[in-house]
C-alpha cells in the first residue's frame, strides 16, 4: 500500500521547534536533518551537550582553573607560602604539566657541570677525552643532546649508566690497536657567585671529583 503523499506547508505555518539544547547558529543544521532524513547534528555530540548543561560548564571551568595553577603556581620566587603550598602541585608533576622554569632569571643556575673521562695506557701514558663539541646550525642539536647527557650520566641515581659510558669511551679511543687499561669518569663543576656592583666574580677554576672507574679485562 503506497504511503499518503505529505501534505506541502504553507509559508504561513510555524516551523518546526528547535530544541533548547541546540548550539546557537547552528538551527539550520537541526533543520536539515528534520527534512532530509536522520543525521548527526552538532546537538547529537556529546560534548556539546555536556557543555549546554550547567554542572558541564562548571566542570570545563575548574578544569582549566586546576590546570592553570599547575602550570603557573611553581614557578612563583621562593618563599615560606611557596614552601606551604607546594603539595598542591603534586599531581601535576607525575602527569608532566608542571613546567619549571627556574633555570631563567631570577633564579639561574649557580653551576657549569662537566664530565671529562680520564684514559690511562698500559705504557703509562694518559689521554682525556670530554664530550664532542659540534658547530652552529644542526651541530647545535647534537651539542644539546650531548649537554643533556652529561647532566644526568654523573647523577649518583644514573649510576648504572657508568660501566657502559667508561667502556663506550674505551672503544672509541683505540690507540695503537689498544684500549685503554683503565677509564676514570670525572663530574666536575664551578660555583658561580651572583654578579655584584664589582663587576662578574673571579673564576676560580674547576672542581673535580672521580666517581667511577673501569679497568680492561686482563
Amino acid at each position: 500500500m503506497d504511503d499518503a503523499p505529505e501534505t506541502p506547508r504553507s509559508a504561513d505555518d510555524p516551523a518546526p521547534a528547535i530544541a533548547d539544547d541546540v548550539v546557537p547558529g547552528h538551527a539550520d543544521d537541526v533543520r536539515a536533518a528534520s527534512t532530509d532524513g536522520p543525521s548527526r547534528t552538532v546537538a547529537d555530540d556529546w560534548q556539546t551537550r555536556r557543555l549546554h548543561q550547567r554542572f558541564g560548564r562548571f566542570r570545563v571551568g575548574i578544569g582549566v582553573v586546576v590546570v592553570s595553577f599547575w602550570i603557573v603556581a611553581p614557578n612563583m620566587p621562593s618563599s615560606a607560602v611557596r614552601d606551604r603550598l607546594d603539595h598542591l602541585w603534586e599531581p601535576a608533576v607525575g602527569v608532566g604539566l608542571v613546567q619549571d622554569w627556574a633555570v631563567f632569571s631570577p633564579n639561574p643556575r649557580s653551576q657549569s657541570i662537566d664530565v671529562r673521562a680520564r684514559l690511562d695506557y698500559a705504557d703509562g701514558t694518559i689521554d682525556f677525552w670530554d664530550v664532542p663539541e659540534f658547530g652552529p646550525g644542526i651541530g647545535a642539536f647534537r651539542q644539546y643532546r650531548w649537554n643533556k647527557w652529561q647532566e644526568r650520566v654523573r647523577l649518583d641515581e644514573r649510576n648504572e649508566y657508568w660501566a657502559p659510558t667508561a667502556e663506550w669511551i674505551a672503544e672509541q679511543n683505540v690507540r695503537d690497536g689498544e684500549e685503554p687499561a683503565r677509564v676514570t669518569l670525572i663530574r666536575r663543576w664551578i660555583d658561580h657567585e651572583p654578579l655584584t656592583a664589582d663587576g662578574p666574580s673571579v673564576n676560580v677554576g674547576w672542581n673535580e671529583f672521580e666517581f667511577f672507574v673501569w679497568e680492561r679485562d686482563a
